[in-house]
């Protein structure tokens, strides 16, 4: 049975995005073109196209389900009994740590990440707002139990998260690689921690 007969659109635009994934793991984002995406599914460039206009819509659709990874892991930090302190330390180390592993690592998908910071992608800028905003819920937290003094929330959530690109961001991290990044984290949240002391 020919796969675009028993699949919903949605159904094959996760499909679409699935197999293009597997193929930037594989052997490469510059390497794959839509013709070999298209090749995996038995369909032709085209009836790819009806489904995605450009490989540039493909690779924001593939970034958004990397993102939504990460959000999950912020999610599922906001709801643990930890003070703020330790979840602002939590935040920075946790997404540190994935973005090593996942987005930096991970070589052949690290191409893929950089042409789409490069290019300001929609999933890249979402992600970088709803992680500042992770980030503003914790310091709101803070702020509410006493523990942090009063700020500017969403100023100084996008301060500080603009201030952990060394440690935060795929490109820099890569070129960072033989430096303790994790003591950089550390110490970064430290310095965070210090701004928003009472």
């Amino acid at each position: 049975m020919n796969i675009r007969q028993r699949l919903s659109p949605e159904d094959m635009r996760e499909r679409i995005v699935t197999v293009a994934e597997e193929h930037f793991r594989r052997i490469g984002y510059f390497k794959t073109a839509v013709a070999d995406i298209a090749a995996a599914l038995g369909m032709s460039p085209a009836n790819v196209y009806r489904f995605f206009p450009s490989k540039s819509a493909i690779n924001d659709a593939i970034c958004a389900r990397l993102m939504t990874n990460i959000d999950a892991i912020m999610i599922a930090l906001l709801a643990e009994p930890l003070p703020p302190e330790e979840k602002l330390r939590a935040f920075f180390m946790r997404l540190h740590r994935n973005n090593k592993a996942t987005l930096t690592d991970a070589h052949r998908i690290h191409d893929m990440v950089e042409v789409a910071m490069a290019e300001n992608w929609p999933a890249i800028e979402a992600h970088c707002a709803t992680m500042e905003n992770f980030l503003a819920t914790i310091i709101s937290e803070g702020i509410e139990k006493g523990v942090f003094r009063a700020v500017d929330v969403v100023s100084f959530s996008q301060t500080a998260f603009d201030a952990a690109a060394k440690v935060v961001h795929p490109t820099l991290i890569a070129h960072c690689a033989d430096e303790d990044q994790e003591e950089q984290t550390r110490r970064l949240s430290d310095l965070i921690l210090a701004a928003l002391r009472p």
